[in-house]
């Protein structure tokens, strides 16, 4: 090892330090830090655009943090890149396999990378096995593969080297619902099996829930809250009711409802001003926190129909999870920024 590169004896895997990234005028992530245990599975959870990706991108060097440090496995990113990118694996959100290439000579590519010798094939069987992969057909070429095999191939090649941590960034995108699941009993193994720490990021508020043991909340590049999933959970206080009016509902009737914590409505994205008339006679969504939901819904259906009848189109009752952190933090539910992202790309595409 070069005397001048040097690894920091550290209890965490990943420490960040007013990580920040701007491009151009634009700022992608925001003053974050982050302590991440070994041996854990840590996650990124937000919308699209929120910044996981950039993060992801200067923890592995392959950016530069404007501002900031960050501490992988013991080495400055900004200083000894080459050194963080022989002990980490990453598994990108796009999949970066040849497809006119049989699943060894693409792993052979990667043995090259890190200069594994001789040994790379004796690891490769050994992870295919355990990964349940076929690498005894030669002559298929991998863009035969299914997607979640295509997957499991990204995987093996990333832990061929023994990586110290393993960046997954949207490890699940574009699976259907039963390959998702599979594919996170599999990182739960790897994790459990290999003692490899995790870093992933995801948007699919579950993904989050069932695989990690500590997690961050980001929204516009900032991380605004933290914590296993238990405590970003009793954040929230109580349980959300989401009610659909066909049109407007005076809300001053229901906010000294015995157990009526908090009402929010729906943000309309119009910027225009409408007349009052015209807003009674528009659809209305409220959110609505109950500190029990099961025992105030009686009441406060009877209150809203005695007043208006048949103007109620549907309720919907969410206990605390992390989809309802996220809506009490943000006033949006993840679906909805990334429709909202949508629609601007769209807007822009077409401007």
């Amino acid at each position: 090892m070069d005397d001048k590169i040097k690894s920091v004896k550290i209890d965490h895997a990943i420490i960040c330090s007013q990580l920040t990234k701007t491009y151009g005028s634009q700022l992608a992530v925001d003053h974050i830090d982050l302590k991440i245990k070994y041996g854990s599975i840590f996650g990124l959870l937000g919308p699209n655009g929120a910044g996981k990706t950039t993060i992801i991108k200067m923890l592995t060097g392959l950016t530069t943090p404007s501002c900031g440090n960050a501490i992988v496995a013991g080495y400055d990113v900004a200083k000894d890149s080459s050194k963080v990118k022989e002990i980490i694996g990453w598994v990108s959100s796009e999949v970066i396999l040849d497809d006119s290439l049989t699943s060894m000579e693409n792993i052979w590519i990667q043995s090259k990378l890190h200069n594994l010798g001789k040994k790379w094939k004796e690891k490769a069987f050994t992870l295919m096995k355990y990964f349940e992969l076929d690498g005894g057909d030669e002559k298929k070429k991998v863009g035969q593969f299914s997607t979640g095999t295509r997957k499991k191939l990204e995987i093996t090649m990333a832990l061929l080297h023994e990586p110290k941590i393993l960046f997954m960034d949207e490890p699940t995108i574009g699976l259907d619902a039963n390959t998702r699941r599979l594919l996170w009993n599999l990182i739960k193994k790897i994790n459990k099996q290999f003692g490899v720490t995790i870093l992933l990021t995801t948007h699919y508020i579950e993904e989050a829930d069932v695989l990690c043991d500590n997690l961050a909340i980001i929204s516009h590049g900032k991380i605004i809250a933290r914590g296993s999933s238990q405590e970003l959970k009793a954040m929230v206080g109580g349980d959300l009711l989401e009610i659909d009016f066909f049109k407007f509902f005076d809300l001053s009737v229901i906010k000294n409802i015995d157990g009526v914590i908090e009402i929010r409505q729906e943000e309309d994205d119009k910027k225009e001003e409408e007349e009052e008339d015209d807003k009674k006679e528009k659809p209305l969504k409220l959110f609505i926190k109950v500190k029990d939901a099961e025992t105030i819904l009686p009441a406060l259906i009877n209150t809203i129909t005695n007043i208006q009848p048949n103007i109620i189109k549907s309720i919907r009752i969410e206990k605390p999870n992390l989809e309802s952190v996220f809506l009490e933090l943000t006033g949006m539910r993840i679906n909805e920024v990334d429709e909202n992202i949508d629609k601007q790309f769209y807007t822009k595409a077409r401007g």
